[in-house]
């Protein structure tokens, strides 16, 4: 078939497998280095919460074939039970980075990519390349359908995350652009992602990224045996589209995944998170911190607080069921509640004893929300709300924000590097922690790194 007849996902497929390491502008290595960065600080700030141990020693025990290693555990199982677990562990805190209206590429999709780079015998120029290859294919797929699907309420990182494992998990295997073509075409059988699982409070709200991590394995494996579904899924009248019910699929949407291919790099758009919680919550809760600091407010010289945003925004207007963390972290009230309250929004913010605070509850009835007829008309290309908060002697404040540590205003090394020990303090050992930062700072792809970070992940924490 003709170079320009390929389907969108041969012509993904053909990029990502040819990819090489000399082949990344330097802030794109760089970013490839935040991002596996900050999995590793959420993953370890998460792996001894919540129950987390037993699941993860019950994951292990399903398949206990001697392919991977789960961090920090000393569990030994097979590679895609292993990077399901460690996909669930890694999105539990709410504190992983993603791609706006794209996924959550860390948690859905570098457990499958390391994993599989270690199984191949690589290094750290694979394992960096492979990240970029997987945010690249699963950023790329989804951004022709996330946009719409937000507007449905379906949850698109995990529906989407397969797509990013699956190019990571083959990169590292060093598969050919065939194989991962046939395991991208599989699209029909990854999931679809309900938002309820997440604001409801499940506790299965985990596995929107430890499962695409699973699947995406599978998927690549099921292609590598010759189980593959047509090449043209994204094109065909009754291909994914129709599945989704986006059907029919519009050219505009296959010319924008193919647009500067190998020049644009879709890791460069990642965010990362300076709270624990879903990242629609982060503008609000950022602009009335912000608010504070600068007027040197209290909580108690709070009359209210009013937020203006787009109609999806109003889907986190949850005043219930604040008993279960996960509720919690998907609630705009809570959260501008506790950070205000509080004075600060850490892990800490969202424990039984922050939550079950009588004044905390009472506080958060100051605060009101609306659809903001601006703002909604730039949703889902630009996300952003107004805050205007109103103190008791009169004074009124109003910003307007976007969110934080976005890719107009990232984060820095040293705040990233704050965040992780913060995530690792009590979990790690001080020289454990200096040199995993020592890693970062140096570059994960340089020399020896890799197998130092096998031997530090290998460690029972």
């Amino acid at each position: 078939m003709a170079e320009n007849r390929k389907t969108v996902i041969e012509r993904l497929s053909d990029f990502a497998c040819g990819l090489r390491f000399d082949d990344l502008p330097a802030e794109v290595v760089q970013k490839a280095n935040d991002c596996f960065f900050d999995f590793a600080g959420c993953y370890y700030g998460a792996i001894k919460r919540d129950g987390l141990p037993g699941i993860t020693a019950g994951i292990a025990s399903e398949n206990p074939k001697d392919e991977s290693g789960i961090w920090g555990t000393g569990l030994r199982c097979g590679t895609a039970e292993a990077a399901l677990a460690m996909g669930t562990v890694g999105y539990h805190l709410e504190f992983d980075d993603g791609i706006s209206v794209s996924g959550h590429w860390g948690s859905a999709s570098i457990p499958a990519t390391f994993l599989s780079v270690a199984k191949s015998g690589g290094n750290g120029r694979d394992l960096i390349t492979a990240i970029v290859a997987a945010y690249e294919v699963g950023s790329r797929i989804s951004r022709m359908f996330s946009p719409r699907l937000l507007k449905k309420h379906i949850h698109f990182p995990c529906m989407m995350g397969a797509f990013g494992a699956a190019a990571g998990y083959a990169k590292g295997q060093k598969l050919s652009p065939e194989v991962l073509s046939g395991a991208l075409s599989l699209a029909g059988l990854f999931p679809v992602g309900t938002y309820s699982t997440a604001t409801g409070g499940a506790s299965g709200k985990g596995l929107y990224s430890g499962w695409p991590n699973f699947l995406g394995i599978n998927a690549v494996r099921l292609s590598a045996l010759g189980l593959r579904g047509d090449a043209d899924v994204m094109e065909a009248p009754d291909g994914f589209a129709r599945a989704v019910g986006l059907a029919p699929m519009e050219e505009k949407y296959l010319e924008e995944a193919q647009r500067d291919l190998g020049k644009s790099f879709h890791i460069m758009l990642a965010y990362f998170k300076p709270y624990p919680c879903c990242r629609w919550l982060h503008a609000p809760v950022h602009a009335l911190l912000g608010l504070m600091r600068e007027h040197g407010v209290g909580r108690d010289d709070i009359q209210s607080v009013d937020i203006g945003g787009p109609e999806f925004a109003m889907m986190y207007d949850t005043r219930t069921g604040y008993e279960s963390k996960v509720t919690c972290q998907y609630s705009i009230p809570y959260s501008v509640g506790a950070a205000a309250y509080y004075g600060k929004l850490g892990i800490e913010e969202f424990e039984e004893s922050a939550r079950m605070d009588a004044g905390l509850r009472e506080f958060i009835g100051r605060i009101s929300m609306r659809v903001d007829d601006e703002l909604q008309a730039k949703f889902p290309e630009v996300f952003g709300v107004v805050l205007t908060l109103t103190l008791k002697d009169g004074r009124t404040f109003r910003v307007q924000q976007g969110t934080p540590w976005g890719p107009d205003k990232p984060a820095t090394k040293d705040e990233l590097a704050a965040k992780f020990k913060s995530l690792t303090d009590g979990v790690l050992s001080i020289e454990e922690q200096s040199e995993w930062e020592r890693l970062y700072r140096s570059g994960f792809e340089s020399g020896g790194a890799f197998e130092r970070i096998l031997e530090l992940t290998g460690r029972k924490v």
